[in-house]
């Protein structure tokens, strides 16, 4: 039978153990996790939507196939986070990676506010039209070439603004 010092050192012990256990399940959650991991893990399925959908959205060839994006999330908590998208001759997504890429084509930005009003829309792709004709969503171009491209495409959509 145990004495009762060695049940009083178990329990410690045990309890020890819980407490720990229970500290590792939050702490880091609470402590550690960069604020822009949660809008990443969010963002990142959209991809997909975006890439079986970008037929529907006007003009967006025109500015984004052969791409290189970072795009600049202004998050609630004032951080910011930093998307690396690159594109192909059809605009779909082919790398979207959290983090600055090398040699972007084009510079986006936008706040946390923005994306979870389209993450949560029950049309996101048109939640997506909306904020970029808004301004809600913002980019240009990267270098004479690409900003005189993206004028372009800004040119048309206006000019499209007027028939819709």
């Amino acid at each position: 039978m145990l004495s009762l010092k060695r049940m009083k050192l178990l329990s410690a012990f045990l309890a020890l153990c819980m407490v720990s256990t229970i500290l590792a399940g939050f702490v880091p959650s609470a402590i550690a996790q960069d604020p822009g991991d949660t809008l990443f893990t969010a963002i990142e399925p959209m991809v997909a939507v975006y890439n079986a959908n970008v037929d529907k959205i006007p003009f967006i060839k025109t500015v984004a196939s052969n791409a290189r994006i970072n795009a600049e999330i202004t998050l609630n908590d004032g951080s910011v986070l930093i998307l690396g998208i690159v594109t192909d001759s059809d605009a779909k997504v082919v790398s979207f990676v959290k983090g600055e890429i090398a040699d972007p084509t084009i510079r986006a930005y936008s706040t946390e506010a923005t994306v979870d009003a389209i993450l949560s829309a029950s049309n996101p792709i048109a939640a997506f039209q909306d904020a970029l004709e808004s301004g809600a969503i913002r980019y240009e171009g990267v270098g004479l070439g690409n900003s005189l491209k993206v004028g372009v495409m800004k040119a048309g959509m206006w000019v499209l603004g007027f028939f819709t």
